[in-house]
């Protein structure tokens, strides 16, 4: 996507080793092509679906040295998740759930979530800060961000070695 693709050129122009994992549900093959002709590196996609959690356990293995996980997968489009809810949960949240039990197998705890400003809810504040709550969300898709956002917590709150960022725009 573009908040992703963005992410990766600035964290291999500032000499990061950086691993895309994508299913090619929401982009195309030919960006990782863009990504390297701009950024002059080769860059490691592997095509996997987060949901296959055998595969996620797969790419911990093979690169052994993950540091971090910063996760801007799931399905993202508003409209879409009113008309196929199924699909947005069992993704989004599936495929969240195993990265995070693969990243604590690795003791991997270094977690940045690309969220979503609509967990706010439509309480008709324009201005959105970090301290306000969630609100009540007006899609699947942000429902699926607020619990995403509410197990990070919760595994937070279990475990205080995690170093977790909610990204919300």
């Amino acid at each position: 996507g573009f908040i992703g693709s963005h992410t990766v050129v600035e964290l291999v122009n500032s000499n990061f080793d950086v691993i895309i994992v994508d299913n090619l549900y929401n982009s195309k093959e030919e960006v990782l092509e863009k990504l390297e002709k701009i950024t002059g590196k080769k860059i490691k996609l592997y095509k996997y679906d987060l949901t296959d959690k055998s595969k996620v356990d797969e790419i911990f293995e093979i690169e052994k040295n993950i540091e971090a996980v910063i996760h801007f997968a799931g399905y993202k489009a508003v409209g879409e998740s009113v008309k196929k809810p199924l699909m947005y949960y069992s993704n989004n949240l599936i495929s969240t759930t195993n990265l995070l039990e693969v990243m604590q197998k690795y003791n991997v705890r270094k977690f940045i979530f690309s969220s979503s400003a609509t967990v706010y809810g439509d309480n008709g504040e324009i201005k959105y800060i970090e301290t306000m709550g969630r609100g009540k969300t007006t899609s699947p898709y942000g429902t699926t961000k607020a619990m995403i956002e509410k197990i990070l917590e919760d595994l937070y709150f279990s475990d205080n070695s995690w170093n977790i960022t909610l990204l919300r725009y």
